[in-house]
């Protein structure tokens, strides 16, 4: 385990999940009819044990992307010669960092004037299809506990377009198949959480661009963090 350093980001091995935590305060901030108090745990990552209901916390954030985000976030804590392996590593990696943030690599997929023929497998929104693909996977292994339902909550950095949104409803559909399904699917972007209902396929779009309606929940889920270290 890291040591938490006040005023720095977290290391990235920690006993509680800050992933976790976060998912559980957006959860009951934003859907207080849903969930309460919810738990930390383990498959499920969350319970809501007065509804015996399971929530599965994942990413769609590739691998890479992840370890540049790790990179960028610790330059300004670190010496100027680590400083400067970090910029390099970036720069190698496809992203450029200055002092007002990190570009990423630019990404496109083929458009030829009719969204219609556009597989949103195609898009950036496969990242968000496998992981949740992966997860209905999981649920049906065995390994998770007997609840009355599961649902999934997926975290990434992507802008969502409004037209994918009837493709992703079609896909979202098309894999949530199994003995075990999720219910509610929340694909949490930059700019809105998308809240997929399954059972009605259909799904509602919560906005947070801007940051304003999450102010206060990262450094509450910090908090959660640093307190299970002390235990």
């Amino acid at each position: 385990m890291g040591k938490i350093r006040e005023n720095e980001p977290l290391p990235p091995h920690t006993r509680l999940s800050y992933d976790e935590c976060y998912a559980k305060l957006i959860l009951e901030k934003f859907f207080p009819n849903k969930y309460e108090n919810l738990q930390l745990s383990d498959k499920p990552d969350l319970r809501d044990l007065k509804h015996n209901i399971g929530i599965e916390v994942t990413s769609a954030i590739p691998k890479e992307e992840q370890e540049a985000l790790n990179l960028a976030a610790m330059i300004p804590y670190v010496d100027e010669q680590a400083q400067e392996r970090r910029r390099k590593r970036l720069k190698k990696m496809g992203y450029r960092y200055t002092k007002y943030g990190m570009a990423h690599p630019p990404e496109s997929y083929r458009y030829d004037g009719d969204f219609n023929d556009v597989n949103i497998k195609d898009t950036p929104c496969k990242r968000f299809l496998e992981a949740y693909e992966e997860k209905i996977r999981k649920l049906n292994s065995g390994n998770y506990a007997e609840l009355e339902g599961y649902d999934l909550y997926v975290y990434s950095e992507e802008v969502i377009d409004s037209w994918m949104i009837p493709k992703l409803i079609q896909a979202v559909n098309s894999i949530n198949v199994g003995v075990k399904k999720y219910r509610y699917i929340y694909f949490v972007t930059l700019c809105e959480i998308l809240v997929f209902d399954t059972e009605h396929d259909e799904c509602a779009g919560i906005d947070i661009a801007g940051g304003r309606k999450l102010d206060g929940l990262g450094e509450k889920a910090r908090k959660i963090v640093e307190a299970g270290e002390k235990r």
